[in-house]
């Protein structure tokens, strides 16, 4: 496995051949500080006990931004003939450096699929964006033949250890879904198979409403909220560091935005109750269900919002999106 460091003007990172993850990124404020929001997997560079099976691909080194081709699980479909692993292949095996490493304020990366799927193969292109702190982001998808398939980019941040010190600015939606079971067991405090108009009610599993706005939680729970019809701008605000992360792209290519609430809810190894990270995922696709789900008809699609991408063969797919942070004030003591 390669890393490679990704530096420019206002910001330095890293981005693994595992996944493609870009993650961690210090991004530069202008006061001379510097802010770094993505979530780490906090096993990711822990030793294997021996006696526990070993963590492979994604779940090994899970970290900050990275593409999913398909997003969710599989399988495939028999209509297609293959199945892959949560969030495709490229999530889990290594992706190659295909220009050469001219510079480190950009790169462009390759990840060739195997044959059995129709996606032949995604290139990722990431540059700094020169005098500001944010990362212009790029990705191409190209298909053997014409398919539909659910698409996603899934940026994962770290939580504060304040309860309640990030502080979560979806823009407007059209309408929310919660996940259509328990995401995890008896710890998921959202009720399964809701809709809801605001983040600041969410239907709750024991009965009444969940705020979902300010993390962490003071409670345990593994949850995932579906954002559909999305103005295609995301902020995530920690408000004791001085910065917002944002995340944009365009709607009408993601319409969606799922969102992943893992505070502390998993805790079977090697989550054991540690993990607490909110991801904010721009999506085509009816939640992570999959290929099979995303394009059937479902609640959402039913509403007008479309759960799969049309791929073509002559035509590539080009997703553009950004990645950076700004400053804001402190809040006090």
């Amino acid at each position: 496995m390669n890393a490679w460091p990704l530096i420019w003007s206002h910001g330095d990172g890293a981005v693994e051949s595992l996944g493609g993850m870009l993650g961690p990124v210090h991004f530069r404020l202008p006061d001379g500080t510097t802010a770094q929001p993505f979530a780490v997997f906090p096993w990711a560079d822990e030793p294997l006990p021996a006696a526990q099976q070993a963590v492979t691909g994604l779940m090994s080194r899970g970290r900050g931004e990275w593409p999913c081709v398909p997003f969710g699980v599989g399988p495939g479909g028999s209509e297609l003939g293959w199945q892959h692993p949560i969030h495709g292949d490229a999530a889990h095996g290594l992706w190659q450096r295909i220009d050469g490493a001219p510079d480190d304020a950009s790169m462009r990366l390759r990840f060739d699929c195997g044959p059995e799927g129709p996606v032949d193969s995604l290139e990722r292109h990431l540059s700094g964006v020169p005098g500001e702190p944010q990362i212009d982001c790029e990705l191409i998808v190209r298909v053997r033949r014409r398919c539909e398939l659910p698409i996603g980019l899934h940026p994962t941040l770290r939580l504060p250890t304040r309860l309640g010190a990030l502080q979560l600015d979806p823009g407007t939606f059209q309408f929310g879904r919660t996940y259509p079971h328990e995401v995890e067991p008896g710890a998921d405090i959202v009720a399964p198979g809701h809709g809801f108009s605001e983040l600041s009610a969410v239907p709750r599993h024991s009965g009444g409403t969940v705020d979902l706005r300010r993390f962490p939680l003071g409670e345990r729970t593994e949850s995932l909220l579906q954002l559909c019809g999305v103005e295609g701008r995301v902020s995530a605000t920690y408000v004791d560091e001085g910065f917002r992360f944002v995340v944009a792209w365009d709607p009408a290519q993601l319409p969606s935005c799922l969102l992943w609430v893992s505070n502390g809810g998993r805790g079977a190894w090697p989550w054991s109750g540690r993990h607490r990270a909110l991801g904010i995922e721009p999506i085509c696709s009816t939640f992570d269900l999959g290929v099979r789900a995303s394009t059937q008809p479902s609640e959402i699609s039913a509403r007008g919002v479309r759960t799969a991408v049309a791929l073509d063969p002559q035509s590539p797919l080009v997703i553009r999106y950004r990645l950076g942070v700004e400053p804001i004030a402190r809040a006090e003591a």
